[in-house]
C-alpha cells in the first residue's frame, strides 16, 4: 500500500464520496478542493463528520450541532441538543455522544438514547455502527444492543459493514478483515478516516 501526502494539517478530518474531504484545525472547518484548502466559515468546530450523501454536521467547542446547508457557500444550521462527538452516515444515519457518555442516534429529527455508556461512535449509511468507550474497548451495534468486539483502539472510523478502520494505542492503523484487526503500514498516526474508495489519514494528510 502506497501513500501521497496532501498539503496542509489538520486535528480531525473525514471523508465521504468522491474525495469529499473535510477537516478541522484550530476549531475551524476546511473543504479540500483538490488543490488546496477551502476556510467555509461559520462555527467553531470540534468534531465535523461527513454522510454517503454528502451531508456535513458538525459539533461545536461547546458541544452545539449542526448540519451545513448549501455546500461551502451555504449556512450552518443549529440542530436540538448537544453532543461532543457526531458522526453521520447520511442523513437517516446520524449517532452521537453527550459529554457524560450517553448515546444518542437521530429518528424522524428526534434524538433517542441508545443503551451504553461509550467515549465515541462511527456510523455508515448502510446503518453499521461501531464505537469505543472511555477503557477503548470496541463494541458494534446489533440494532438493540452493544457487542463487544476483540481488541483495542482509542479512534474508529466505519464506512460501511466490510470498511472499519482505527488507530489503537501505539497509533497503529489497523483495519478490520475478515473478523480480525490488521495492521496497516504506513507509519504511526493519530486518527484515521475511512471510505469504501481509500484511507484518508492524519499527522500530515494522506491518501492512499
Amino acid at each position: 500500500m502506497s501513500w501521497n501526502n496532501i498539503d496542509g494539517y489538520l486535528q480531525q478530518l473525514d471523508i465521504g464520496p468522491d474525495y469529499e474531504l473535510w477537516g478541522v484545525d484550530d476549531n475551524q472547518v476546511f473543504k479540500w478542493n483538490v488543490k488546496s484548502w477551502i476556510h467555509v466559515k461559520g462555527v467553531t468546530v470540534s468534531n465535523i463528520t461527513v454522510g454517503a450523501d454528502f451531508s456535513v454536521w458538525c459539533t461545536t467547542t461547546d458541544h452545539k450541532i449542526y448540519k451545513l446547508e448549501g455546500g461551502v457557500d451555504g449556512e450552518w444550521i443549529r440542530v436540538d441538543g448537544f453532543l461532543k462527538q457526531i458522526s453521520v452516515g447520511d442523513e437517516n444515519n446520524v449517532w452521537g455522544v453527550n459529554s457524560k457518555g450517553e448515546v444518542f442516534y437521530r429518528r424522524n429529527n428526534i434524538w433517542v438514547q441508545a443503551p451504553g455508556n461509550l467515549s465515541q461512535v462511527s456510523v455508515a449509511a448502510d446503518g453499521t455502527c461501531w464505537g469505543l468507550n472511555a477503557n477503548h474497548d470496541i463494541f458494534r451495534w446489533d440494532g438493540e444492543k452493544w457487542i463487544s468486539v476483540d481488541g483495542s483502539l482509542k479512534q474508529i472510523k466505519v464506512a460501511s459493514v466490510h470498511h472499519i478502520v482505527g488507530i489503537n494505542d501505539k497509533n497503529e492503523i489497523l483495519l478490520w478483515e475478515n473478523g480480525d484487526w490488521n495492521i496497516v503500514e504506513g507509519g504511526l498516526l493519530k486518527y484515521v478516516s475511512i471510505s469504501p474508495e481509500e484511507i484518508i489519514y492524519v499527522d500530515n494528510i494522506y491518501i492512499s
